[in-house]
């Protein structure tokens, strides 16, 4: 009886222990070369085996089509992306199946130009990063971007207002009597 519960004790031990003890999967990284982006912060990559990824940029949310300065962020991407070699590492995957990814042109961050352009909010919900922090303040202190708006609405108010009118526009269900 006391192996079982020395057993036991173990198991119960191991099973305390943190969430970071046990190991995670590494994420994957590699090579690849920017086709034209689908807005502010997601684009398409080819990898050196000729396969196309959507890469959604993680910690970081452009302008929606439709806001004002979509254009701007969707043209800035592809701006500082074209013709490079980008360094991505895969995060996983977003509810509408893209790659979440950060992405290294020569070693640094994209999101940090992105966002020290003014071209995105940092999504703090996502990843608190005080560098990422501190390039958006710094974009918004120079006015840059979209921050020359005295109050531009972030994408995720804005997809919730659009979900909103959406729903508030949809005909009330017709009676069968």
């Amino acid at each position: 009886m006391p192996a079982i519960v020395g057993h036991l004790l173990i198991v119960v031990v191991a099973a305390l222990q943190p969430a970071a003890a046990i190991p995670q999967p590494a994420a994957a990284t590699w090579t690849g070369k920017a086709e034209a982006p689908i807005d502010g912060d997601t684009l398409r990559v080819r990898d050196e085996q000729d396969k196309l990824h959507k890469i959604r940029i993680q910690g970081i949310d452009a302008p929606e089509d439709g806001q004002p300065f979509f254009k701007a962020a969707r043209d800035h991407l592809a701006k500082v992306t074209k013709e490079r070699e980008l360094q991505v590492t895969e995060l996983g995957k977003d509810t509408a199946g893209r790659t979440l990814a950060t992405i290294r042109i020569k070693g640094q961050d994209l999101r940090i130009d992105i966002l020290s352009a003014g071209m995105a909010w940092h999504q703090r919900s996502v990843v608190e990063d005080p560098v990422l922090e501190a390039e958006e303040r710094g974009a918004k202190a120079r006015h840059l971007g979209l921050w020359i708006d005295t109050d531009p609405v972030a994408p995720w108010e804005w997809r919730a207002a659009e979900e909103q009118r959406k729903t508030s526009r949809k005909p009330a269900a017709k009676s069968t009597r």
